[in-house]
């Protein structure tokens, strides 16, 4: 075995730490913006400003459900329990913020500089590591992986 290899493998059996660093990081973002827009009134009369102005239905309704569904699955995220679950519904709604309000505002003069900034967006980030852990699963320190191992 090459050295390279011996050292991928040594490396290897603690994948699970990376992957506890991001679930952690990933869910207690959505749980500490979830509550804050839940419970906190000037991030609530943030978060319907937002709506009403990238033209959501039902602002008041949907402020109130998106902010519950980063607050919940946040929160169930960061223990590792439905994992699957988390992901998907955290995704949505980086899809739809990135799709309503956060790519109408990108203007660039090329499509390389576009990208350029797109990949640059924290949301990006946060639905690449959320696509990550719903392939990858929650790793064994979690809820999940004491219900179904």
């Amino acid at each position: 075995m090459s050295p390279w290899g011996s050292w991928q493998s040594a490396v290897q059996q603690y994948e699970w730490i990376g992957i506890l660093i991001a679930r952690l990081s990933v869910g207690t973002l959505f749980a500490l913006s979830g509550s804050g827009k839940l419970f906190v009134p000037s991030r609530r009369d943030e978060m319907l400003r937002t709506l009403r102005n990238a033209g959501i239905p039902a602002p008041g309704m949907n402020a109130v459900l998106v902010s519950s569904v980063e607050f919940l699955f946040g929160t169930l995220l960061v223990m590792g329990f439905l994992t699957p679950l988390c992901c998907l519904m955290l995704s949505g709604v980086m899809v739809v913020a990135l799709g309503t309000s956060i790519l109408p505002r990108i203007k660039a003069p090329s499509l390389a500089s576009w990208l350029g900034s797109v990949l640059y967006l924290p949301e990006v980030l946060y639905l690449v590591i959320l696509v990550w852990l719903f392939v990858s699963g929650p790793g064994w320190f979690s809820v999940d992986y004491l219900m179904w191992s």
